[in-house]
């Protein structure tokens, strides 16, 4: 079974319990959640055999396997999985329907009790701490669900009390920065992880590691960097001022919503003053400078001879890159390759002509993540090459057939490729490649 076929199946049992917590059964949306659920269930449980999926240390498994680019998207539906007390489902062939709408009940706590005799048992495997496979991205991926969960944490409070503890913030930038110090090439490729559902959470964290990212390559000493990346990761907080509607609004916004859009970033500092106190304010800056251009445009106003601050600028350039290479529901995401020249038409009048140069240097013209075609099939950039112009450290991952195959390292030079794949086109998870990068030629 691979990582792609269980995420089908538990993002199709995570809608079915949705639905099933929202409607009866036989709603239209319900027997629809219901059938994708079936079609996931038939393609990852063998006949006459079983699959066991787990949920444990804020990771997915597959018997002792982690399911690693799975248990970053969908993460949250773990700690659903540990408030229910389920730390196992065991899938047995054949899967009836009635057994995956019993599963989805018992989850959405529609339902108190679930049949011990069906196709599908809970808690029938156990894993403990020991039959965990330690992979080399283990921790970089904990301090990545570290500050997903505490910019959860953060925003649930501002929404419920307008306020916000600083600390599990800050103890997450920590993590994050440490373990990116030691990873760097693979922290960029984890920052090309995506979510939908949660664009806001999983688009701050890589804005963050983004900008740790530049403000190292700049000489920022830690004791800057922390705040900058604390900054990164509660940039949109002001949000939780805004109302949902608009935030969610497909359309062109009116003067009014527009108005409720350029508040979050005075919103968003304020919040941050109130929450750290003193020792804050280049977080607060970086919070309330990020919508500000270059050129003193944007929003809030700046005086146009009183530049943002670099920490800001910086930051800037990260969520933009971010942004654009993120599918939106009003917009397609874009390769990386688009994002870089997005950022360098805009180099001198939104942003930082140097930090742009900077960041641009950092990543390669062919950023981690970016998803090529070549002559002998499609491989995915795993680090920028170690020279200008060199090859690229890659994986190939599909071959000329089209059919997908075990990744293997391969140096693939920049003349050699024939055009750029979108992951949501390509069916290719970047981020799921982190495991096999100990076995790339890479730093």
């Amino acid at each position: 079974m691979s990582e792609r076929q269980t995420g089908a199946w538990i993002k199709a049992l995570r809608r079915l319990v949705r639905q099933v917590g929202l409607y009866p059964t036989g709603h239209p949306l319900t027997m629809e959640a219901l059938l994708a659920l079936r079609t996931a269930t038939d393609d990852v449980v063998p006949e006459g055999g079983q699959v066991v999926v787990s949920a444990m240390d804020n990771a997915f498994f597959h018997n002792r396997t982690i399911l690693p680019h799975v248990s970053l998207e969908y993460h949250s539906f773990i700690g659903e999985l540990e408030e229910r007390g389920v730390e196992s489902m065991t899938a047995v062939h054949p899967v009836t329907d009635q057994d995956l709408l019993d599963v989805a009940a018992f989850l959405a706590n529609a339902s108190a009790d679930f049949p011990a005799d069906g196709s599908i048992l809970l808690n029938e495997r156990y894993l403990t701490p020991e039959d965990l496979e330690a992979t080399p991205t283990s921790e970089l991926r904990r301090s990545y669900v570290s500050s997903l969960d505490a910019l959860r944490g953060v925003t649930g409070a501002m929404r419920a009390d307008g306020k916000f503890e600083m600390a599990p913030v800050v103890q997450a930038v920590e993590g994050l920065f440490e373990q990116s110090m030691t990873q760097s090439s693979a922290s960029l490729l984890l920052s090309t992880v995506k979510s939908h559902d949660e664009y806001t959470y999983y688009h701050s964290v890589n804005a963050c590691i983004l900008a740790l990212a530049i403000g190292r390559m700049i000489g920022i000493e830690r004791e800057h960097l922390i705040p900058i990346g604390v900054g990164a990761v509660l940039h949109d907080i002001g949000k939780t001022a805004v109302p949902t509607a608009t935030l969610n609004y497909p359309g062109r916004l009116n003067d009014d919503q527009w108005k409720e859009i350029t508040v979050h970033p005075q919103e968003g500092a304020l919040a941050i003053l109130a929450a750290g106190g003193p020792g804050h304010e280049i977080s607060a800056t970086v919070a309330f400078e990020h919508h500000a251009r270059f050129d003193g445009s944007g929003y809030p106003g700046i005086h146009r001879e009183k530049r943002p601050h670099v920490y800001s600028r910086a930051v800037a350039v990260a969520d933009t890159y971010d942004a654009i290479t993120t599918r939106r529901s009003y917009r397609r995401a874009e390769t990386p390759n688009h994002a870089l020249n997005a950022l360098l038409m805009g180099a001198g009048s939104g942003y930082d002509p140097d930090l742009v140069r900077t960041f641009i240097d950092m990543m390669g013209i062919y950023p981690p993540g970016s998803i090529l075609e070549y002559e002998n099939g499609v491989a995915v950039v795993v680090s920028r090459s170690s020279e200008p112009g060199g090859p690229l450290d890659t994986l190939l991952v599909r071959d000329t057939q089209g059919n997908d195959i075990d990744p293997e390292p391969y140096a693939l030079h920049p003349d050699d490729v024939r055009g750029q794949l979108l992951a949501q086109d390509s069916g290719i998870d970047p981020a799921a490649l982190l495991e096999s990068m100990d076995q790339a030629p890479v730093g």
